[in-house]
């Protein structure tokens, strides 16, 4: 019989599917869907989760928590007092703050503190890159906190920590050599006018109006974003959203993928894009100048004139030059973060 496992998230976003996916393999993985983003339905949130650890934790060889929040500290709490292991997964927003874009889970007073509690009740951290420890952040220069990540605001922590970067799938998510390839795509999950900046779609915005020839499409902006709009220039396509397999065709015909995010965590669209040959240009934050080494393009401030600088860069490159770059960020993906490298060191980790 397979050992049990609990999973903890706040939504069940695609790479915590592809968590699952080999978990499941080897575990009888417990989950628990609760809707964590609405404030109102905390406590009783609180209360199920009680009962849902109640009735599985004597039972259970492992608790994973994916992202720290209010979830996450139930769950951290009783694994300590009852000896279950506990690996709390850090993606991002539970790591920084940046007051002034409305982001970032440490601004919060409370969520902070209860974030801080659970890493220090947790049995091991498990950031998926190490600019989630610390980061200087240069790319904005109107951001109030200079120094980011757990151990810039919680610099006595001493929970152990061990980077896992997260793994795609490289066999659905590849390069098209046969699709010509043109224009620029962006992917971001965006609700509300703080996410549109956090994301950096108003410099996208911007640069594709003075770019009138070049073709540039953003997928995952809300009805209620785009309305709010009003009328785009004819070169911007705004779509709300794609299944998996439309998506991919998207990559696979453009040619530049553009992630100006003022913080990003790891960046799984942009990993995804190219893995489908999209040259990447992003923004000097987070894991993204890693993730992208020499095969794509680095912006180290936050302007529209700077962005318009680098893109043109990009824009002027030979074809011969372009190919290169594509298929070095389909190989830059494939090659160091594939889905089955972070399943080996999850595994690892359970079984030490």
């Amino acid at each position: 019989m397979k050992d049990k496992l609990i999973y903890i998230y706040p939504h069940k976003a695609s790479f915590i599917a592809n968590d699952l996916l080999f978990l499941e393999k080897r575990y009888r993985v417990i989950t628990q869907d609760l809707d964590w983003g609405n404030a109102r339905k905390l406590p009783l949130n609180f209360i199920k989760q009680l009962m849902f650890l109640f009735i599985h934790l004597n039972t259970t060889t492992s608790i994973i928590i994916n992202f720290g929040g209010y979830f996450s500290l139930l769950p951290s709490l009783f694994g300590k007092l009852f000896g279950v292991k506990t690996y709390l997964i850090l993606n991002g927003t539970d790591c920084v703050s940046f007051p002034r874009y409305n982001y970032g889970s440490l601004r919060k007073t409370v969520l902070k503190f209860v974030i801080k509690k659970s890493c220090q009740m947790a049995s091991k951290l498990l950031p998926v890159d190490d600019s989630l420890i610390f980061q200087n952040h240069s790319f904005d220069n109107d951001v109030l906190h200079k120094q980011q990540g757990i151990k810039a605001f919680f610099p006595n922590l001493k929970t152990i920590i061990k980077v896992i970067p997260n793994g795609f799938d490289t066999a659905f998510w590849k390069l098209e050599k046969t699709v010509s390839k043109n224009g620029f795509i962006t992917v971001a999950i965006v609700n509300n006018m703080q996410t549109f900046k956090v994301k950096g779609i108003d410099l996208i915005l911007k640069v594709a109006e003075k770019n009138p020839n070049e073709c540039f499409t953003i997928i995952g902006l809300s009805k209620m974003i785009i309305d709010s709009l009003g009328a785009v220039p004819k070169n911007i396509i705004l779509i709300s959203y794609l299944e998996k397999e439309v998506l991919l065709k998207e990559y696979q015909k453009n040619r530049f993928y553009l992630q100006l995010s003022v913080n990003e965590g790891f960046g799984c669209a942009l990993s995804e894009a190219m893995l489908c040959g999209c040259i990447p240009i992003v923004s000097n934050v987070g894991a993204l100048p890693k993730v992208v080494e020499s095969s794509g393009f680095v912006v180290n401030k936050r302007t529209s004139e700077v962005l318009g600088s680098v893109m043109q860069q990009a824009i002027n490159l030979s074809i011969e030059q372009k190919l290169r770059l594509s298929v070095a960020s389909s190989e830059r993906i494939s090659t160091n973060f594939d889905i089955t490298r972070r399943e080996k060191l999850i595994l690892q980790e359970l079984k030490n």
